[in-house]
């Protein structure tokens, strides 16, 4: 391996630090880097290096927690100081949308988080074996082509996650299955672990291969679900499934849940200024991850906008999380969503929470506004809600939204990277951009949340 000596000076969009180097003509990518470090590395690629001693530490640099860190992909920023990841997060939000900001946009500072530590209420583990059938469970190296180490602790989580993975690892070595492969052979592909923190509700859920020949049989199904349970002081609350999915070349993958045992959902509460909504969360239902920073996250939102409204849309709504927060400041709220598990979830979360002035339409977002807006007794919104994922608004819902010409856009997103694009494009049609809300939903980590406001002119 090439050796060099690297003076990190920024970070790059992987959470890696970049900084330059003698031996080469490009920047590297330094995985555990941090701005002000310098640092002997090797190099493994081209761009991409691992540091093999630390010659003068950066100002900015503090010990991890984790001992997997920083080589875990899980988090790439535990051995930068929190204030700074903060400083950095808001710089990021400031170069995205400068060519926005202008007299009359606030943008504000970030939103800390107050608990940067066992956070999160759910993570996915993969398995894995190598040629000689070693076993490994856990997450993907940073920097590597998707390889698995052995997890054996996890400060974004509560302990009893690693609990889980410590107990399905020893079932998965006397049980003789396989990892699932690329090449379709295997069985078991991933385990997730849901906790909420604030109820006692606990969730497993297993996912295998749906090859018939790799099929899990009885003895081997009951010896996990006691894996899981001795787990848990009160396992009669733990939700656990297995999780079929099934891989044909040329067709759409499929899924199929086996509930096998405690409740088939469980339940999360949050508080909203002073108010506490509760949600039912099925084993593949999005639910934001930071459970106590997205009380945070929906009350700005709230207060971004000045209520009441006479109509609120939800577009792509999933289980009408948003729909619910807002419904309070609405006369009516519409929340229009394709996936019929998603509305299940959010009908079901409507009557939790006692909702009276929100409908929930199941159907293309495109298709079904086009009956709404066609029917003679349709009221236009004075607000519409999007929350899209990582990819942003594609050209579709752009669309549907010019055409629309609410007065106001909230336009929630976890990548910021895409939403400023979307900004710019709705700007371009006459929308002005407000209000800029950067939230620190995922401590130790490059990703956040921004709450944009956008209003028509």
């Amino acid at each position: 391996m090439k050796e060099s000596v690297c003076f990190i000076q920024k970070f790059h969009k992987k959470g890696y630090g970049t900084g330059k180097s003698p031996s080469s003509s490009k920047p590297l990518h330094v995985i555990g880097g941090v701005i002000g470090d310098e640092l002997v590395v090797e190099i493994k690629t081209k761009q991409r290096a691992f540091i093999k001693q630390i010659t003068h530490l950066s100002p900015y640099r503090t010990t991890p927690k984790c001992s997997h860190a920083p080589s875990c992909g899980g988090c790439s920023w535990q051995q930068v100081d929190y204030l700074f990841q903060l400083e950095q997060k808001q710089q990021r939000v400031h170069e995205l949308f400068a060519s926005f900001i202008k007299e009359e946009l606030s943008l504000k500072p970030i939103l800390s988080c107050d608990r940067i530590w066992q956070y999160r209420n759910k993570m996915e583990f993969s398995f894995s074996q190598d040629r000689s059938g070693q076993q490994f469970l856990g997450l993907i190296l940073a920097g590597s082509r998707g390889r698995v180490f052995n997890l054996q602790e996890c400060w974004l989580v509560s302990v009893w996650f690693s609990s889980v993975v410590a107990q399905i690892r020893l079932w998965w070595k006397q049980s003789g299955l396989s990892a699932y492969r690329l090449d379709n052979t295997g069985s078991l592909r991933t385990l997730i672990v849901r906790q909420s923190l604030n109820t006692s509700d606990k969730l497993v859920m297993l996912t295998v291969s749906g090859r018939p020949e790799y099929a899990l049989n009885k003895q081997q199904m009951e010896q996990f679900i006691q894996a899981v349970l001795c787990t848990a002081s009160e396992p009669e609350k733990i939700s656990i499934f297995l999780r079929i999915q099934q891989a044909v070349k040329g067709q759409p993958t499929q899924f199929f849940e086996m509930h096998l045992h405690g409740p088939d959902h469980m339940l999360e509460r949050l508080n909203i200024d002073g108010t506490t909504l509760t949600f039912k969360i099925s084993p593949t239902s999005f639910f934001q991850p930071n459970p106590r920073q997205a009380e945070k996250l929906f009350s700005a939102a709230l207060q971004a906008v000045q209520g009441p409204k006479k109509h609120i849309l939800d577009l792509y709504a999933g289980t009408a999380t948003l729909s619910i927060v807002f419904a309070k400041i609405a006369d009516k709220i519409t929340a229009i969503e394709l996936n019929p598990y998603a509305v299940f979830d959010a009908k079901v979360n409507k009557e939790l929470n006692h909702i009276e002035n929100l409908e929930i339409i199941c159907g293309d977002v495109g298709q079904k506004l086009q009956e709404l807006t066609n029917h003679p007794s349709f009221n236009p919104p004075d607000l519409v809600i999007v929350d899209p994922p990582r990819t942003g608004l594609d050209d579709k819902a752009i669309k549907v939204l010019l055409e629309l010409r609410s007065q106001e856009i909230l336009y929630i997103s976890c990548n910021p990277v895409t939403q400023a694009n979307d900004v710019q494009l709705l700007m371009q049609k006459g929308y002005q951009l407000i209000l800029l809300q950067p939230v620190d939903q995922f401590p130790h980590t490059i990703h956040m949340e921004t709450i944009a406001l956008l209003r028509l002119f």
